[in-house]
């Protein structure tokens, strides 16, 4: 927590730019505990819970305003969706806004530090890490996710009957993942998968969803004890541990051999390239898990809800097969995969409508300025104070009929025909800590969706829930995403 100054000097600079600037106060959230604003994380906690937290917050913005201001703790934290304010935040101001003071020992003892959870120097490093990893030339490669992909196509039924898609995109984004970044895959999608994956997958799982509830709780994150996540962490912990050691000693044969880096390996592997450059093993594994966490839910949860769409959604599916169809025997690069209108349309309503993220905080590093959201028209800027918080809610931007039109709660994804969105759409968030995993992720879901088109005449949602939220960090589709598939 930054130490808030109060001396007079402060107050009197603070005065002076509030005034400068034209500065009024946002609306208020009634709370009944004004002091802490426990009664709001009470309220959001059982949303959450209950899974109705998004349908909620919601109706917050629409009573208190698209800019209004709550109590965090000992804190005042502006929430906002408004674009304006997140250019603000995450673009124009960023060097204001931070997150380490926020998600610093959040993700303990499952990690320490990495790219998501630090500010600065330390994040440039992570950042500097990683980057190579999610390179042009890197996410050209589909061979390895064409061959997942095989497994995962010989366990769909042709003939119509149900079956629940979702756990099989996140066994294929973990196999692909662990790949990707270990330079050895899970193979979870195997006839006979070994014991040590499906211990694996089983406890990451426990792991994710015990880590959101810490994420909830904010500065309260002690008070989440439970015995079988520990346990959880340690299984984790043992699994990446093994590929760790695996990596220093195979940099150690490589450096007593004298072999070349360009002849060892065909491709970049992340873990690979960290030994290089440290040796220390809780540092690697906090570096490595830091990258690992988002990688295996994001895409596999963005599938399944493109899928879970166009099941209900049969035109919308013919559309897309007959794009995809008249490319022929044309292979799925990743220009090709670009190009492909229909397919990124159907991929960016799937994002906006529904979210594989929500609301984001940042710590205010400096006295900064929001450009909208005071005043009681809610047009004026908003002064915030360094130790203050900001949130946006990129679910409720996305749904926000002032700029989606009357239907932003249908999914259309002909409404992105001429569309070039700006900070309206932010799926990945924005400015200098936009996701690094951006285009890998877009080029990962567009191919496998594609894949499909090509297999199967037919997708029949076999549901009859409407998509509902559960949360791990992040939210996914509470009812997973089961269909009757029927092959060309």
């Amino acid at each position: 927590m930054y130490y808030v100054g109060t001396n007079i000097l402060d107050r009197i600079s603070r005065a002076r730019n509030k005034r400068l600037h034209g500065c009024q106060e946002a609306t208020r959230y009634p709370h009944k505990d004004p002091f802490l604003g426990l009664d709001l994380l009470i309220k959001d906690t059982k949303e959450h819970t209950k899974c109705v937290y998004l349908a909620e917050i919601m109706r917050q913005y629409a009573v208190y305003g698209k800019t209004h201001e709550v109590q965090f703790l000992n804190a005042k934290m502006i929430r906002t969706m408004d674009p304006k304010n997140m250019q603000a935040v995450l673009g124009l101001n960023a060097k204001d806004y931070g997150l380490q003071p926020l998600r610093e020992g959040l993700a303990m003892p499952l990690f320490d530090h990495g790219i998501n959870t630090t500010d600065g120097e330390a994040w440039q490093y992570s950042r500097s890490l990683i980057k190579p990893t999610f390179s042009r030339v890197e996410i050209c490669n589909l061979s390895s996710l064409e061959s997942h992909f095989g497994r995962l196509l010989d366990l769909l039924p042709r003939d119509g009957s149900e079956i629940d898609l979702q756990p099989l995109f996140s066994r294929l984004f973990l196999d692909t993942s662990t790949e990707f970044l270990f330079g050895k895959s899970t193979d979870t999608l195997l006839p006979i998968p070994s014991e040590e994956g499906e211990l694996f997958i089983r406890s990451f799982d426990y792991v994710m969803e015990g880590l959101g509830n810490r994420v909830r709780l904010g500065r309260l994150k002690f008070l989440y004890r439970d015995p079988a996540w520990f346990d959880s962490i340690r299984t984790v912990h043992k699994f990446i541990e093994n590929h760790i050691d695996n990596a220093l000693e195979a940099e150690r044969i490589r450096k007593q051999s004298g072999q070349s880096e360009k002849a060892e390996h065909h491709r970049y592997i992340l873990l690979n390239e960290m030994v290089k450059q440290m040796q220390d093993k809780l540092d690697l594994r906090s570096q490595i898990l830091a990258v690992f966490m988002p990688s295996r839910d994001t895409t596999a949860f963005l599938v399944s809800n493109v899928v879970h769409a166009l099941a209900r959604k049969p035109d919308s599916w013919s559309k897309l097969r007959e794009e995809v169809l008249s490319l022929g025997s044309q292979s799925l690069t990743f220009e090709v995969l670009k190009s492909m209108k229909y397919l990124q349309w159907v991929i960016n309503e799937t994002h906006r409508m529904y979210p594989i993220s929500d609301n984001n905080p940042r710590v205010v590093l400096n006295d900064s300025i929001l450009p909208t959201g005071g005043g009681s028209d809610g047009k004026s800027p908003i002064f915030v104070r360094k130790g203050e918080y900001i949130s946006f809610n990129i679910y409720c931007l996305h749904h926000d009929k002032d700029i989606w039109g009357a239907d932003a709660d249908v999914f259309r994804p002909e409404r992105w025909a001429g569309l070039k969105p700006l900070w309206n759409f932010i799926p990945f968030g924005g400015g200098p800590r936009t996701c690094p995993a951006q285009q890998l992720v877009s080029t990962e879901a567009a191919y496998v969706i594609a894949r499909l088109a090509q297999g199967f005449a037919s997708i029949e949602s076999r549901d009859e829930h409407p998509w509902t939220e559960a949360w791990r960090i992040g939210p996914h589709s509470k009812y997973g995403c089961k269909v009757a598939m029927v092959a060309a």
